[in-house]
């Protein structure tokens, strides 16, 4: 059965079914766990997906960000000077991923609290749990508080390291021996059980 919802519709929902409902529908994307400092030193984790790429000349990506309530630790490193990496899991350790949005106390490590080991991988600024596919390193380069409060942030790539399990060939595709943890919305994760790789569409195939 097909259903119909205009906005008001969707200003009467409850509060959490709409964000879970608008998040579900700008579809799946990698999950990451981000590793900020503050400016002690101190390591902080969370989890983020509203993540893309926005060029490639320079390398850039962009995170948007949840309004600041004065706990977004990992918004406000970032935007203090730290280096934020990316770090993408396999779908195996999803219960991590999801864990590390506790929103623990300013200070506090929530991969510590997790008890996971990580090690230092050279050239990236921040440990990194066992097993990760890939971690994406980025400079703070601009942000945009947008009207409904969420912060734009754009950064600039300054490393990518990556995993055993993961396969880069001649012209950058990249592809996994183990699947890597995929977002839909809030709280519900998925893994690709397959990927095509298709050329580019030619105009000239249709006759333009």
């Amino acid at each position: 059965m097909s259903t119909f919802l205009d906005s008001t519709s969707l200003d009467n929902m409850e509060r959490q079914a709409r964000t879970t409902l608008i998040n579900s529908l700008s579809g799946v994307r990698t999950a990451f766990i981000a590793i900020t400092a503050d400016s002690h030193g101190h390591l902080n984790a969370s989890t983020l997906s509203n993540v893309t790429h926005v060029g490639a000349h320079p390398a850039q990506m962009s995170i948007l960000f949840r309004p600041d309530n004065g706990k977004r630790h990992t918004l406000q490193n970032f935007l203090n000077g730290s280096p934020l990496t990316l770090v993408c899991m396999p779908f195996n350790q999803v219960t991590l991923v999801h864990e590390v949005s506790m929103n623990a106390p300013e200070g506090t490590f929530e991969l510590d609290v997790l008890e996971i080991a990580t090690s230092h991988v050279e050239g990236c600024p921040h440990p990194l749990p066992k097993d990760y596919l890939y971690a994406i390193s980025l400079e703070f380069v601009e942000r945009f508080t947008l009207n409904n409060g969420c912060i734009y942030t754009i950064g600039q790539i300054k490393s990518i390291a990556t995993g055993a399990a993961l396969k880069v060939d001649e012209e950058g595709q990249i592809s996994f021996d183990t699947p890597p943890t995929l977002a839909i919305g809030l709280r519900q994760y998925t893994a690709t059980e397959k990927t095509v790789k298709l050329p580019y569409p030619s105009a000239a195939k249709y006759g333009f």
